[in-house]
């Protein structure tokens, strides 16, 4: 079997911020059940049974998300580290990644992380400006609850990323956030685009546009490019993902390999998805709990979802960047079209790219 992916949500929705900008609670409330519960370890235990079944040896990379996933206990962590070691019979290679807020994190969080080898996502917008739409639901600012938790993870040596949403503001201002966070010591750096909410309500001063996120893609790359030519390199996974496609490889990132990839999300209650940002009724693949790992992967529904991925409009098949872009994130596409962003810094970057290898 070919190895798999996938993400699990074991708090469901729930979470303990209100991020204005944050996706997920847009997916969550245009479903029939916004929170489908917390997930229960019985219901954990036999989806992984049948998710090293149906990986027979391949590796398998399993990522929790949420909402908020510590929100699940530590309880329930613990029972996750013991499933993997008792139930991966045939010795597939495993990842595990958590994406976190971090307000939850302490000691005892670390030592779990650290001693199971699990990589961390840490979401963090830079310094306290820059974090201003990320709030506790009391309407509290986070930032200093989430810096303390970036100073735990690097003093209790867990590995780490920091996952910043590129608001807007952040992008005008991705100098000042960038510094702030390679000051910090943070050395493995992803900026996704924030996501204009489901219901079709633009907040301009939080959306992108296209000529902001083009002017963003070239300031960022200058950052990227002058701390590397300075031997002081920091990984920028966008841009990273970018050399290799530059130089006839092969991009890792979901959403720069020219069309979806095929994965798996479960929610609280088991319910199946093809991707993390349609977790909704209309693409719900079945239910873990009573459907086998192969029936959900080749359903007709995630067979479709695959398919429209890969349908792109007639401008992209001649357009010499094509090959870089891919084609873009389906959901970034639906979102606005960044096609004239992605030229602009491509004819700026490609030769660099191409030295990067």
């Amino acid at each position: 079997m070919p190895e798999i992916s996938v993400m699990f949500k074991p708090a469901s929705s729930k979470c303990n911020m209100a991020c204005e900008y944050c996706f997920y609670h847009s997916v969550a409330e245009n479903r029939e059940l916004p929170f489908r519960g917390m997930m229960s370890e019985e219901l954990f235990g036999e989806a992984l049974d049948k998710i090293f079944r149906y990986a027979a040896g391949a590796p398998v990379s399993l990522s929790f998300q949420g909402g908020e996933p510590l929100l699940a206990g530590k309880k329930f962590f613990l029972y996750v580290a013991d499933k993997i070691k008792e139930l991966n019979a045939s010795g597939s290679p495993v990842n595990v990644g958590i994406q976190t807020n971090g307000t939850l994190i302490d000691e005892e969080w670390c030592a779990i992380f650290k001693r199971n080898d699990w990589l961390v996502g840490l979401s963090l917008d830079g310094d306290a400006r820059a974090n201003k739409y990320r709030k506790f639901l009391s309407g509290e600012p986070a930032f200093e609850a989430v810096l303390r938790a970036l100073h735990l993870l690097q003093r209790n040596k867990v590995e780490f990323n920091v996952l910043v949403v590129v608001t807007r503001y952040i992008a005008e201002n991705i100098g000042r956030v960038y510094r702030f966070l390679t000051g910090e010591g943070c050395k493995f750096l992803q900026f996704i685009p924030v996501l204009a909410p489901r219901d079709g309500k633009i907040d301009e001063s939080i959306c992108l546009d296209v000529k902001v996120y083009g002017e963003y893609l070239k300031n960022l790359f200058s950052l990227y490019k002058a701390d590397m030519q300075a031997g002081k390199y920091v990984s920028v996974r966008q841009m990273d993902n970018f050399v290799m496609l530059a130089n006839f490889g092969r991009a890792e990132q979901c959403g720069m390999q020219g069309g979806c990839s095929r994965q798996l999300v479960i929610e609280g209650d088991g319910a199946a998805y093809p991707c993390d940002f349609y977790c909704t009724d209309e693409y719900c693949l079945g239910n873990i709990a009573h459907t086998e790992v192969i029936d959900l992967l080749t359903s007709e529904r995630a067979v479709n979802f695959l398919k429209e991925s890969r349908v792109f409009p007639g401008k992209c098949l001649g357009c010499e960047w094509f090959r870089l872009c891919g084609g873009g994130c389906r959901r970034e596409r639906e979102d606005f079209d960044k096609c004239a962003a992605y030229k602009e810094f491509f004819a700026c970057a490609v030769r660099d790219l191409k030295r990067m290898s």
